[in-house]
């Protein structure tokens, strides 16, 4: 059993099975035999309890991943970070097979709607997607086979497509999270590196590839790192980043790789007026020179609407993708009676 009293998950199952079943069993014979009220009320009796224990179990599983991360991010800032230490990320083991099973089926896809008689495109658009994104992941994957996905040490990180990059270069850290409808997460550290095409040891060809859209680390800036959830907690890697990059360059402003960089500027610039204005007397410094004082406050005030502005449009572009990919979807799916109507 896991957590003391809190039952095995598969428990747990068994009497989900058993309350639906009994359920089932009180609403169809309600009519005629009023005892199996009884019925119905244990079946819903026994759900409730699989539910709320399911719960209790899961919070607990929670509360002991955060203190086991709390304990490993103590263990590896507790102690002096020489030129030998590193934290090395092992990669996820899912990666390769994803790309395979991309490649495979878009090659199957694409070959079914090139051989079909009436030759239909939507198979071979879509079977050139799913091929074209396998092979990609498999080309970003494959060098780093026996490699760690991301490397950290004191003075930088590296990965195996961009080799290393010093934190001097680095100019923000940000973990960005994504939580899944079945509630998993997915994280991916992504470092601020503006002069990539400079300071990288390597640069990979997708990552030219991708220069050509305007995508990928070359032309963003913008190096990002998959976490798998696994022996590192990926919150814990992103702690240790931080505090890497803060004592290598004194810089821990935060930054968001989803905003442009007026907003990060203008962030940067807020993070430094809080830091400084909680420093001692810093109050008595800033009314002894009340014109700079003056000056910091219509910045702040200018960075402040700035700000408000940027994440107003963040939400009206979201809004905006999301209607655009409602369109595309219901017209993929309606495809072959709006093909009818044009033919007839």
């Amino acid at each position: 059993m896991e957590g003391g009293s809190d039952m095995p998950q598969l428990v747990n199952l068994f009497l989900v099975i058993f309350g639906v079943i009994a359920v089932g069993a009180g609403l169809a014979g309600l009519r005629s035999n009023p005892a199996s009220l009884v019925v119905l009320i244990v079946g819903i009796g026994v759900i409730a309890l699989a539910y709320f224990s399911d719960r209790r179990r899961e919070r607990r599983r929670e509360e002991r991943e955060r203190a086991d991360g709390r304990r490993r991010l103590d263990e590896l800032t507790g102690r002096t970070w020489g030129p030998g230490d590193s934290l090395r990320v092992p990669r996820s083991v899912w990666v390769v097979p994803v790309g395979l099973l991309l490649a495979a089926a878009g090659a199957g896809v694409w070959h079914m709607g090139v051989t079909t008689v009436r030759q239909d495109w939507i198979p071979v658009l879509v079977g050139a997607v799913f091929l074209v994104s396998g092979g990609l992941i498999l080309a970003r994957t494959l060098p780093g086979i026996g490699r760690p996905a991301l490397e950290l040490t004191s003075a930088g990180f590296a990965t195996p497509l961009n080799g290393r990059i010093a934190w001097r270069d680095v100019s923000g850290v940000f973990l960005h999270a994504v939580t899944h409808r079945n509630g998993v997460e997915s994280f991916r550290l992504m470092f601020r590196v503006k002069q990539f095409a400079r300071v990288a040891t390597a640069i990979h060809w997708t990552d030219r590839l991708f220069a050509t859209f305007r995508l990928g680390a070359l032309a963003r800036g913008v190096v990002d790192v998959g976490l798998p959830k696994s022996k590192e907690p990926p919150k814990v890697v992103y702690a240790l980043a931080r505090l890497l990059w803060k004592q290598a360059t004194g810089h821990d402003h935060d930054w968001n790789p989803l905003m442009s960089d007026q907003y990060n500027e203008a962030l940067q610039r807020m993070d430094a007026f809080t830091a400084r204005m909680q420093e001692p007397d810093a109050v008595e410094a800033s009314l002894a020179d009340p014109e700079r004082l003056s000056r910091d406050m219509a910045q702040l005030d200018q960075d402040m609407a700035l700000i408000a502005r940027e994440r107003r449009r963040g939400l009206v572009q979201a809004k905006w993708v999301g209607g655009v990919l409602v369109v595309l979807m219901l017209l993929v799916f309606a495809w072959p009676w709006v093909g009818k109507l044009l033919r007839s």
